[in-house]
């Protein structure tokens, strides 16, 4: 039988794993399946035993027998399971529904059933997570569902959980990070701001994000960020009516840590009247990085109107690779012939992307693509209705659209870099040094390792346009005092990435570390001696001595690798140079871009859907809040005074 093999001396674990198998009678490391027969190892050591391989073999094995649920062992006779292979030569059979009727086991011990505030909690929380509507709780599935896993609770209302379960479990989230605001490490807090306009109800909205490195142990740092407010903005958008709305939003949270979070920097685009709102509330702006990579971008790829023949060539190519794209997007049968050709080609069967017109990164991608299946589509070109042949690149035109993203990939790769959630704001001057080394070597003469021949003089003059445009917009960060110090800041970069006027900015760095001495001095009424140095006049009494030795020592040690997290470097030497740390991290805490601020209005989008069509703005500011804040929180319990009517 497939009982075979059970042996009672080996009482089996109160997993419900084991109502599937049962301990092998010679070999108590095996687990023998009650299903097939199968041996399953638990492990090589007796003393350490799991029960992973197990799970592992009912899912690859038996996919369609529940596990988790404590279902009725195969070998009670109580139902009817899959054939084993060893009895039925070696043939599965399907399913039956007295397999789905098979009852949950009893609770075990130690266990709590739910209360109904709990689970009025988590449907809540499902909604703000998964952009369920609110009439999700009516709706017949969801009836069913909860009937037969709570019989006995009563299913509140849509609108109880529009008007008491959102706004509470938005008051429960608001606390909880204020809690994290308190407990950011040295009181750094930064911050982005951007605008976003819903086209489908008309409203504009607001962002207002947080930044900061929290400790998580005596060595443990990370980065944390949360989503502070996303407020409706139905009027003009002047830099006075911005700056009011950022005071109201900040009011909010400025009982947290006041002197410190107005301390830290805001980046938002480059906006005049982004930049005068931010500045006219207190705060010191800083530029989003990625923004002005798009608009460098941008203005080396102008409209045709706009540019002299050659680089108009560019802009009408780019075009035409829009509507090929478009074109396979709308036609099946064009899409179909594509997938055709590609297999013909041994190309991969990836679909032509369109791009959108406010990100240029999604232009390189769809052009990247069209390189990709150059065979493809140009050897379908012949089928196609005439309109869109004739929009086909020639030979030398695909070279232009080649070179271009060989030219372009470095600003992809600035882009991503600074985009991700973890990139420090001291990444910023290394990234447009190296893109302007790169546009040096093309303007040269020289080409890329990647290019087979010189570039055409399409992708020359996107070349010169570029280079302008990178003088114009990204090297003057290579003298903003913000980002200088970032970099110097950062123990990977150091000196190395301002040779000539190192002395001048390690001026300004002595200058920010005498600043905290004496804040701190002020604040104590003592002076610590630094741990690793005697106690001499020079180095205590002296807080001139003292902020230019540590900065010195800092220096004189070489550069950290580039796997180095910066974070964790700071940590572990707070207790040598704690002056300097603070600054360090002041700086390095600051996100290059806004795309956490962007980001939310994708949340936001994702909320403001057909199905939530007469949502009102005050509630998809908190669902949004909750969307972006849930996941990284440890939410408590919450009580709720809800009810069914």
């Amino acid at each position: 039988s497939l009982a075979k093999g059970c042996d009672s001396h080996y009482p089996p674990p109160r997993s419900y794993i084991w109502d599937h198998f049962n301990v092998h009678t010679q070999r108590a490391t095996l687990a023998v399946c009650r299903h097939c027969g199968a041996n399953i190892s638990r492990g090589r050591d007796p003393r350490h035993l799991a029960t992973l391989g197990l799970s592992s073999h009912m899912k690859q094995h038996h996919p369609s027998i529940s596990v988790g649920g404590g279902a009725a062992s195969p070998c009670s006779g109580s139902i009817s399971t899959q054939s084993s292979p060893g009895v039925d030569g070696g043939r599965q059979t399907q399913s039956t529904l007295e397999d789905w009727g098979m009852p949950l086991a009893r609770k075990r011990t130690g266990e709590t059933l739910p209360t109904p505030q709990q689970i009025t909690q988590s449907v809540g929380e499902m909604m703000a997570l998964d952009h369920h509507p609110f009439r999700l709780v009516e709706q017949d599935g969801f009836v069913r569902l909860m009937k037969r896993l709570c019989p006995r609770y009563k299913i509140p209302s849509r609108h109880t959980f529009s008007r008491k379960v959102i706004p509470r479990l938005y008051e429960g989230c608001k606390e909880r990070i204020i809690q994290m605001l308190r407990s950011a490490m040295g009181g750094h807090i930064h911050f982005t701001s951007d605008i976003w306009s819903s086209l489908g109800r008309g409203h504009s909205y607001l962002s207002l994000t947080a930044h900061w490195w929290e400790k998580e142990g005596s060595m443990d740092t990370s980065h944390r960020w949360a989503l502070l407010a996303l407020e409706v903005v139905d009027r003009d958008h002047k830099a006075e009516t911005i700056c009011s709305y950022l005071g109201n939003m900040m009011g909010e949270w400025m009982r947290c840590r006041p002197e410190e979070m107005r301390r830290g920097f805001m980046v938002t685009d480059a906006g005049k009247n982004m930049i005068k709102a931010v500045e006219s509330a207190g705060f010191l702006n800083v530029t989003c990085m990625a923004h002005l990579l798009h608009n460098t971008i941008k203005e080396g790829l102008k409209s045709p109107e706009e540019q002299p023949a050659s680089t108009a060539n560019i802009a009408l190519l780019i075009e035409r690779c829009r509507k090929i794209a478009g074109y396979f997007h709308r036609s099946i049968k064009a899409a179909r012939q594509l997938r055709e050709r590609q297999s013909l080609e041994g190309l991969l069967q990836h679909k032509l992307l369109q791009d959108v017109s406010t990100r240029w990164n999604s232009t390189y991608k769809m052009l990247e693509r069209m390189v990709e299946q150059q065979k493809a589509v140009h050897g379908i070109s012949l089928t196609l209705v005439v309109p869109v042949s004739k929009l086909v690149p020639t030979k030398q035109e695909w070279d232009t659209i080649s070179q271009l993203v060989d030219v372009l990939k470095p600003f992809k790769h600035a882009t991503e870099t600074l985009s991700e959630s973890k990139a420090l704001l001291s990444q910023a001057v290394p990234l447009v040094l190296g893109l302007r080394r790169h546009l040096e070597r093309l303007g040269a003469g020289r080409t890329l390792d990647s290019l087979a021949g010189p570039l055409t003089p399409p992708v020359q003059e996107v070349v010169r346009r570029l280079s302008f445009a990178v003088r114009k917009r990204l090297e003057p960060l290579l003298s903003s005092k913000v980002h200088m110090l970032a970099a110097l800041c950062d123990p990977r970069l150091k000196y190395n990435i301002c040779p000539k006027d190192f002395t001048v900015w390690k001026g300004q760095l002595v200058n920010l570390v005498r600043e905290v001495f004496a804040a701190r001095v002020g604040e104590t009424g003592t002076v610590a001696p630094l741990p690793e140095m005697p106690a001499t006049p020079s180095t205590s009494a002296s807080g001139e001595n003292s902020a230019e030795c540590s900065v010195n020592r800092y220096f004189e040690e070489p550069p950290e690798i580039i796997s180095c997290d910066p974070l964790a470097y700071w940590a572990s030497r707070d207790h040598m140079w704690p002056d300097l740390s603070h600054v360090a991290r002041q700086f390095l805490s600051c996100p290059p871009t806004s795309v956490q601020s962007e980001r939310v209005f994708s949340l936001a989008g994702d909320v403001v859907t057909p199905h939530r069509s007469l949502v009102d703005p005050q509630t998809v500011e908190k669902l949004v809040f909750l969307k972006a804040n849930l996941p990284m929180l440890n939410f408590p319990n919450l009580d709720f005074d809800t009810d069914a009517s």
